[in-house]
């Protein structure tokens, strides 16, 4: 590969401070995960080697599109502490890359050595000189502000267009990186109002639309963002009187609890786990994947010691022998994971269902099956383990999120399947 790349093709357009670009690849979304691809392409570049070029021809002939003002997503949005330690979470950041200063210097904060840090002061610190330098870097190449508001795919490759139907992109591949939602469960949703994900109630920093009364707070699900919600309403000054006289009801469908420890936290606190499968080899954690971490984790311990008696652990089959309970809970909070949001798709002049993504994040026709080719996703609603994810314990088997996994797990391989198809498209 050349290390310069082509010139774009660019084209004001009517009215609007957007440039067409005509581009080998175009990535919709500049939050952690369109943030990590970028990380993750001058990471390969930095270290050299046979990929580095067709990785620099890559980023130079991108073009990134984020709705929102700036990019960086929600993530400094969230109204809890980070769950991983500040070497974590810039490890995806290697030396050679034009943003090892942000970095390094985020490192040197002292509240960064402590052991629990808002996420809104990870994003102050962190997320949101990295956004800047990703404007700097990327110059005219990085577009916010522009929602893309539908992808037509054909022979040629994919096209993108504005809100207002105006021609944003065309380009030889196709990268989702759209963030994700909650979407009521079947059976939620005959609840309305007394519904909310988790995502929504962890980014909330007001009580508006939550209702009033002393009945129970029902939590879906036995995740880290399950525990994060019942730690907002037990310890955020915001839900105080909100939660006051509450009880908190967890409902879970696992056996056992995983949590992130040593294996000496996981002695000493009588935590089960399979010393072969359940550590990671990297790290030597236990559930360094899995399991629950910092607020939630103690949370739990918290509550299986009888230290936290305003919350119940309540195990279940499915929801529908829950029915009294969600009946006459005040609010019920979902906690199982999310969809991904993606603009409308059109091929050949049909709408087009993708996702169910590769381990290298190609995504499929949900109505057939079949890999759609140069189209690819990765972020918050796309579950994906690489094949040659560098570390985690041998029995994870889930999709990994977090700022720091994409450009060290999830976009490599991305990377190494976005180089093999312009390899063998230049040899054809």
């Amino acid at each position: 590969g050349s290390s310069s790349g082509p010139t774009f093709k660019k084209a004001r357009l009517n009215g609007g401070s957007t440039q067409r670009h005509e581009c080998l690849l175009q990535v919709i979304g500049a939050g952690p995960a369109g943030m990590g691809l970028v990380l993750a392409l001058c990471n390969r570049i930095a270290a050299g080697g046979g990929t580095a070029g067709p990785a620099r021809r890559l980023l130079q002939s991108l073009a990134m599109f984020e709705a929102s003002a700036r990019p960086g997503g929600k993530m400094a949005h969230y109204r809890i502490n980070a769950n991983t330690s500040s070497p974590d979470v810039v490890q995806g950041i290697a030396d050679g890359t034009p943003f090892v200063a942000v970095r390094d210097r985020y490192l040197e904060y002292p509240e960064t050595r402590s052991d629990l840090i808002a996420l809104p002061r990870v994003g102050e610190l962190m997320v949101e000189p990295l956004a800047q330098d990703m404007v700097e870097y990327l110059g005219e190449r990085l577009h916010c502000g522009v929602e893309i508001s539908r992808i037509e795919i054909n022979a040629q490759g994919f096209s993108s267009y504005d809100s207002e139907n105006r021609l944003a992109a065309s380009s030889d591949a196709l990268m989702f990186c759209c963030g994700a939602e909650d979407t009521p469960l079947p059976d939620l949703q005959v609840y309305g109002d007394r519904w909310e994900g988790s995502a929504r109630f962890l980014l909330r920093d007001n009580l508006h639309g939550l209702p009033p009364g002393k009945a129970p707070i029902v939590i879906i699900g036995a995740s880290h963002s399950a525990f994060s919600c019942a730690w907002r309403l037990l310890h955020d000054p915001l839900f105080s009187s909100f939660a006051d006289g509450r009880e908190i009801i967890i409902l879970h469908r696992r056996e056992r609890f995983k949590l992130r420890s040593t294996t000496d936290f996981a002695a000493t606190h009588r935590l089960a786990y399979d010393p072969e499968t359940d550590v990671c080899p990297s790290t030597g954690l236990v559930f360094f994947n899995a399991g629950l971490r910092k607020d939630a984790k103690y949370l739990y311990l918290d509550i299986r010691d009888g230290r936290e008696q305003r919350v119940r652990l309540l195990p279940m089959n499915d929801l529908a022998e829950q029915q009294q309970l969600l009946t006459g809970a005040g609010l019920i909070l979902q906690a199982t994971g999310f969809t991904h949001k993606l603009p409308p798709i059109e091929s050949e002049g049909r709408a087009l269902r993708v996702g169910n993504p590769t381990r290298d994040g190609q995504l499929r026709n949900l109505d057939n099956g079949e890999i759609i080719p140069r189209c690819y996703g990765m972020g918050l609603g796309f579950n994906i383990l690489p094949d040659r994810e560098p570390r985690g314990e041998p029995s994870f088997n889930g999709g990994i999120h977090g700022f720091q996994s994409y450009p060290l797990a999830v976009a490599p391989p991305i990377i190494d399947r976005m180089i093999a198809n312009l390899t063998m498209e230049a040899n054809h």
